[in-house]
């Protein structure tokens, strides 16, 4: 007998000798039924070889249990692997073709294999897989590996009198002990075993002299051993059992709330108010009956909070802690990407313990599974694994560690299950990619369409809105993620742009938010665009930088000039420069955004084009001296991006004088009529023409000839 054994019979035998009560207990250890294939083998496969597993205990905190196994032979020979499948049961194959279990490790020594794994509290069958001299056998060991959670008692203890003190051991989900031991603290003991039945119990206990604390130590009894005994619980008679809700599952209007510390000697009323922040306008909703209660009826739209209201034995309010909804939505870029988004409850608040969202298929036995969040901090989880034929139920649960009395309780809080099916749009689909939409190069006779979208589409619809259309307008359709748009009317102002997707399973998304070419037009010597910007459902890291370029004819290409943060920029410097008659502008925007993938991409769009002409440059002198000294003899006229123009000087009567072309050779003073040379004074002149880019132009004025 080793040292273990030895300390429970001790156990065991020191509880006969003290006041020993038995009482029915219907959360006792529940058996699992053994498969089938561990007492008759399947046809290819013969029963041996063996293991053990002994039941773990494990605590609320750390549930799980991790076991060693090891192949045990009864005869049978060496083998030459060893497989492990774990939860088995009946609807198991292990006969399909291609099945296989864990493998189990090989430490070296001849015939020693062993495998480690985590199970989760409760029952579990594994089934052991050997394989010896090409045959393979199977044994499931002496009995199913047990994983015991040990929670402390749940009790309820009080006094009103001052001299006597009463426990409750009442009906709660921790309470699934099958034996009790109460220390009274002034040297008394009881022994209370659960036999085939239910709680609660009670027992008074009076004192001769001052009231002293509690303990309740729970056990739980295998194979007439008692093992994992938890911590003992300990109270002052004088602390109220005040209910404490540890857990609510968010239901369509309303919820599933379980509590612990009922008794079914008191009235526990449960209370329900809208979610308001911090301020609740509680409502009575109805008496628990038991640790468990439903609340319907509720709005559908709305966040509820949930509290439950008691008295204690001496008459006096005693109110549970205050748990609020956990809210859970999905929205769908295409039947295959489904985003989750939830969120916390605003009581407890902070950030819990733990935090997970499950994902089940519909009709599936066996395809719950936890999906994979980057931290507790996560509000969201992007799900791109979803397939057209299947509807997928997920749920997000998060746990908190609160305080009651001084004491840290544990509070889980899950979502209402949510339903997304693909085929069926019970999730609204929406695009969630950008347009880069701009001119390409030095066309302006189209806008090309580029679509940075993730989406598993198979084809992209497009359309579009000048300044003059009532609403978008479909441009066409493309099976790539681009497209040119020729429909447009150029220099007509901007163009804005929305699309739409449709996958493999046939799903036609809504509409994305608009995205728009920026449109540059000029007034004067001043250059004028539209802003590059993004629906608020792009996250944008900078403000958008435009780069304005000019062409060069030389070279024949654009370059860049200014760069600016603005919508808005003066040229009359590059104009004064100007060598040709006209100047040719466009606008490069650059955004930078962050999008599924990257993080500061940079987004850029050119404007159309914009020619801009250059105003005649005609130099006109104010005077002239035709005295012989071969110095400003002649009044001529200097211009530049002239095409055709002409001169006319009046005397002071309106005569003309003289008219001749802008480019000739000028007016030497003299009369037409008598070629003689005009009296000094003032004449007046008026200039016509029309410029190198097409513009006509007038100037009027007077000139001084002086002698």
């Amino acid at each position: 007998m080793n040292t273990m054994q030895s300390k429970n019979l001790f156990i065991m035998c020191l509880l006969t000798l003290m006041s020993a009560v038995s009482i029915e207990n219907t959360y006792a250890q529940t058996t699992l039924p053994k498969p089938a294939a561990c007492t008759t083998a399947p046809p290819g496969f013969q029963l041996g070889g063996t293991f053990d597993v002994n039941p773990r205990c494990s605590t609320p905190e750390n549930p799980n249990a991790t076991f060693v196994l090891r192949y045990l032979d009864d005869g049978k020979g060496i083998p030459s692997s060893v497989q492990y499948v774990y939860d088995y049961n009946d609807n198991i194959d292990i006969s399909a073709p291609g099945f296989t279990g864990e493998i189990a490790a090989f430490s070296g020594v001849t015939g020693n294999w062993n495998a480690t794994k985590v199970l989760t509290p409760g029952s579990h069958w594994i089934l052991q897989i050997a394989e010896i001299g090409g045959q393979k056998y199977l044994s499931c060991g002496s009995k199913a590996a047990e994983v015991i959670r040990v929670d402390p008692p749940v009790a309820s203890i009080f006094s009103c009198d001052g001299t006597s003190v009463t426990i409750n051991i009442g009906e709660d989900d921790a309470n699934k002990h099958d034996k009790y031991k109460i220390e009274w603290g002034d040297g008394s003991e009881e022994i209370v075993t659960v036999v085939n039945g239910t709680l609660p119990y009670e027992e008074t206990h009076t004192y001769s002299g001052v009231l002293t604390r509690i303990a309740v130590t729970g056990f739980y009894t295998r194979n007439g051993y008692d093992i994992c005994p938890t911590n003992p619980e300990i109270k002052d008679p004088n602390v109220i059992s005040t209910p404490i809700i540890n857990g609510l599952t968010s239901t369509s209007g309303g919820a599933d709330i379980s509590f612990k510390n009922f008794s079914s000697e008191g009235t526990f009323t449960v209370q329900v108010a809208e979610d308001l922040g911090n301020s609740y306008t509680w409502k009575d909703d109805g008496v628990a009956t038991s640790s468990k209660y439903s609340v319907t009826g509720l709005n559908k739209d709305s966040k509820y909070c949930y509290r439950l209201v008691t008295l204690d034995p001496c008459g006096n309010e005693v109110y549970s802690n205050v748990v609020c909804d956990l809210t859970l939505s999905a929205t769908q870029s295409s039947s295959s990407d489904a985003t989750l988004r939830w969120v916390l409850p605003s009581n407890p608040s902070g950030i819990p313990q733990q935090l997970e969202l499950l994902k089940d298929v519909e009709g599936c036995d066996d395809c719950l599974n936890s999906l994979p969040l980057f931290s507790n901090l996560d509000e969201s989880f992007e799900d791109l694994t979803l397939e057209c034929s299947e509807v997928y139920n997920y749920q997000v649960t998060a746990r908190y560690a609160i305080e009651v009395n001084g004491n840290t309780e544990f509070v889980t809080i899950a979502s209402e299950k949510l339903d997304v099916d693909p085929l069926a749009g019970s999730t609204k689909i929406i695009p969630n990619g950008l347009i880069q939409a701009g001119y390409p190069g030095n066309d302006d006779s189209m806008i090309r369409l580029v679509l940075l979208d993730n989406s598993d589409a198979t084809e992209y619809q497009f359309l579009h809105k000048s300044t003059t259309d009532a609403d978008f307008v479909e441009i066409g359709k493309s099976t790539a993620n681009s497209f040119n748009d020729i429909a447009i009317q150029a220099n007509s102002g901007e163009y804005c742009y929305k699309y739409r997707v449709e996958d493999a399973c046939g799903i036609q998304s809504d509409l994305s938010p608009e995205f728009c070419t920026v449109f540059l037009s000029y007034k004067g010597n001043v250059l004028n665009w539209t802003d590059f910007s993004f629906p608020n459902t792009i996250i944008t890291s900078t403000q958008a930088e435009y780069t304005v370029e000019s062409y060069n004819e030389d070279i024949g290409a654009f370059l860049p000039q200014f760069r600016t943060n603005n919508l808005t920029k003066a040229v009359g410097q590059l104009i004064l420069n100007a060598t040709n008659p006209t100047i040719k502008f466009r606008i490069l925007a650059q955004q930078y955004v962050d999008i599924p993938g990257f993080t500061n991409f940079s987004i850029p769009s050119y404007s159309n084009t914009v020619v801009m002409p250059i105003p005649a440059d005609i130099f006109i002198p104010s005077a002239f001296s035709p005295n012989g000294d071969g110095e400003n003899e002649r009044y001529e006229i200097k211009s530049k991006f002239v095409d055709s123009g002409t001169i006319t000087i009046y005397d002071r009567w309106g005569s003309i004088l003289f008219k001749d072309d802008l480019d000739g050779s000028g007016w030497d003073g003299t009369s037409p009529k008598s070629n003689q040379p005009v009296p000094g004074g003032n004449y007046t002149y008026k200039i016509s023409g029309v410029s190198l880019a097409g513009e006509e132009f007038s100037r009027n004025g007077i000139l001084t000839l002086l002698k």
